[in-house]
């Protein structure tokens, strides 16, 4: 089977379009691998975004603590559980639980 010339073209124009995508889509560097790194970017941008948030809050504490005795205090009862000389501590133990 003959087909025209300019009928030639348009088929071997739609196949080499073809492969292109096809090369695009499943290539190493393609599409699929473009679509899997903007997943990961928005990814690592949020965790950006939180350690921000948690750096700031940490900068606050630090301010905090070389500027309010206060929070001074806070930080030594709660974390090193100490209690001023004229307090009485009372420490809940959770009762032991058995195994059978």
């Amino acid at each position: 089977m003959n087909l025209p010339r300019y009928q030639q073209i348009i088929l071997l124009s739609i196949a080499f379009f073809a492969v292109m995508m096809l090369v695009a889509v499943f290539h190493e560097e393609g599409i699929r691998e473009v679509y899997k790194f903007e997943g990961e970017l928005d990814a690592l941008r949020e965790r950006i975004v939180s350690l921000k948030d948690a750096n700031h809050k940490t900068r606050e504490e630090i301010t905090a603590l070389k500027t309010d005795p206060f929070a001074i205090e806070k930080i030594a009862r709660e974390k090193l559980r100490l209690a001023r000389p004229d307090e009485t501590v009372y420490v809940i133990v959770p009762p032991e639980t058995r195994t059978p």
